[in-house]
């Protein structure tokens, strides 16, 4: 709405914008000053998903919530850093600051005993890959 009222976006918009969408895109959204809906930011990736109605919404939320719940903390908050390295430092960088966090979060005996339940399980054999969601759940 910025370039209508005959003003630049502020807060980094245009960079920002430029990094998730493509020049192009970016483009049509800072200078056209249009709304871009729900369907449409979710397939340009602006948004993770959209959804119909609140009760789909709440479901998927709850839905992921449990599941990341049940993930050990270590391993949520190693991953996280990884994601976030990746916007903040440039890409070698970035690569190396993955490769520390993946070690830290192998050391720890709950990933130990998460790797021997999933081995177990045969998560490493055809069946167990081609089952993947149910193998992991066994964990």
């Amino acid at each position: 709405m910025e370039v209508p009222l005959g003003i630049l976006p502020g807060g980094g918009a245009c960079v920002n914008l430029r990094r998730l969408l493509g020049a192009g895109r970016a483009m049509e959204v800072v200078l056209s000053g249009d709304d871009v809906d729900a369907q449409t930011a979710e397939r340009w990736g602006l948004l993770n998903r959209c959804f119909e109605d609140k009760a789909r919404l709440r479901a998927h939320v709850d839905a992921l919530a449990a599941r990341l719940a049940s993930f050990p903390p270590e391993a949520l908050r190693c991953a996280k850093e990884a994601v976030l390295a990746a916007e903040r430092m440039p890409h070698t960088e970035a690569l190396k600051e993955n490769l520390m966090l993946f070690y830290r979060s192998t050391r720890g005996p709950e990933a130990k005993q998460r790797m021997e339940s999933f081995l177990k399980n045969g998560g490493q054999t055809l069946a167990g890959e081609q089952e993947l969601q149910r193998t992991l759940s066994k964990l």
